[in-house]
């Protein structure tokens, strides 16, 4: 990799932002760098006890020239359903990030503490995706077997055959509800209606696969 150009105009900020990008690989975080440092893609793991364990994203960081004291943009590469972040470009509610953020915190921050919290607390009260928020304020339960479901078909690190998912009960819905409807992203003032139709679990309903 050719030496970093730091993505600011302040000597110390770029001193700041190589500090900060050397502690994130420090802290073994598989991490690349573009050469002037303006995007990083991180290997994320999801956290334990939620239903995003096991699950493996490549989330980007884009550093703006105001670091630290204006919080970097994050988004998902690899698809996640999540009400706050949208599905479609990966993008996460930067209401989280602002309202948080402050320049003592560092890009370790992101990934040790944020981004753990967002997954652990999703809010479907300030969604970016409006399908995931509605199916989790009509049923947790089944909101997060639809974030297991996404997970398994996006998110794994050890790729599984179509075959595999059927045999877990994995399967698409042919029936009241496609994947694809669920992880829209588009606002629908119909909220209330598109969770009643979201009552039955995952596999409930499936056509059987190779009969």
């Amino acid at each position: 990799m050719a030496k970093a150009v730091v993505n600011t105009t302040s000597p110390l900020a770029g001193r700041r932002l190589l500090r900060d990008v050397n502690r994130l690989l420090a802290s073994g975080y598989r991490t690349t760098v573009d050469d002037d440092m303006a995007n990083l893609d991180v290997r994320f793991e999801g956290p334990l006890g939620t239903a995003y364990e096991g699950g493996v994203w490549t989330v980007n960081v884009a550093m703006p020239l105001e670091y630290p004291l204006m919080a970097p943009r994050v988004r998902f590469f690899t698809k996640i359903l999540h009400p706050n972040i949208d599905f479609t470009t990966g993008l996460v509610c930067m209401n989280v990030f602002k309202q948080a953020w402050s320049a003592s915190y560092d890009l370790v921050n992101i990934f040790d503490t944020f981004l753990p919290q967002l997954l652990r607390h999703p809010n479907p009260h300030d969604p970016l995706n409006h399908q995931a928020a509605a199916i989790m304020k009509h049923s947790e339960k089944l909101f997060y077997e639809h974030v297991v479901l996404c997970l398994r078909m996006y998110a794994l690190p050890v790729f599984l055959a179509p075959s595999d998912l059927v045999e877990e009960g994995l399967e698409k819905r042919s029936s009241d509800l496609s994947l694809s409807d669920l992880l829209s992203d588009e606002d629908d003032d119909g909220d209330d209606d598109n969770a009643a139709a979201l009552t039955a679990p995952p596999s409930a309903g499936a056509d059987q696969v190779g009969d």
